[in-house]
């Protein structure tokens, strides 16, 4: 149930909603005052679109939620994920996507509930891409950012492949994925 709240409050807050794709997954094994939650989203907004997570912890003792978004960018774009003509590679850096209206212009997300060690892992996950500051054009891009959180928890995630380069077509792929059931590892079915 409450998985299905976050979900709500994520689509009425902050997603346009003709526009949005949310699907759900509950991975979380513990129920405790406190429920956590990885978002694996992306938006369009540029000619390659964007790639990018958010972090959500629902305290039901405190009746309150907070919220964080990380997304991957070459050092000279900012707001932008990479062209195929500008920043190929080079330095890059994770930046505040609540800051920049990322999180309000999702148009895809796969909403993961987990527990508190899968969500910390995560969290250590998008840390050690910021201390390493490189970008790379489909190598370490946003979408491998996005793909290294998924992996930290244990997810099968699809590789990237001439239909799944872009942000936007990979996290359909992940969707579709969740939706088969053969995001989770040790599934079967490919």
């Amino acid at each position: 149930m409450a998985l299905l709240k976050v979900a709500a409050a994520i689509a009425l807050s902050v997603i346009p909603l003709s526009a949005q794709v949310l699907q759900t997954l509950d991975l979380s094994t513990k129920h405790g005052r406190k429920a956590y939650y990885v978002v694996l989203a992306s938006r369009g907004g540029s000619s390659t679109g964007h790639a990018f997570v958010v972090w959500g912890i629902e305290d039901g003792a405190r009746k309150m939620s907070s919220m964080e978004a990380r997304g991957l960018y070459p050092e000279s774009e900012g707001a932008n994920c990479a062209t195929l003509i500008h920043s190929v590679s080079g330095s890059g850096r994770i930046m505040d996507e609540m800051a920049n209206h990322s999180v309000q212009g999702i148009t895809y997300a796969l909403i993961v509930k987990v527990d508190e060690s899968e969500f910390r892992r995560s969290r250590t996950v998008a840390r050690e891409w910021d201390c390493r500051r490189q970008f790379s054009l489909l190598g370490r891009d946003c979408v491998e950012f996005l793909r290294a959180v998924g992996l930290s928890l244990h997810l099968k995630m699809p590789g990237r492949g001439l239909t799944r380069w872009t942000p936007q077509a990979y996290v359909r792929a992940v969707q579709e994925r969740a939706r088969r059931n053969t995001l989770l590892t040790g599934s079967t079915a490919e």
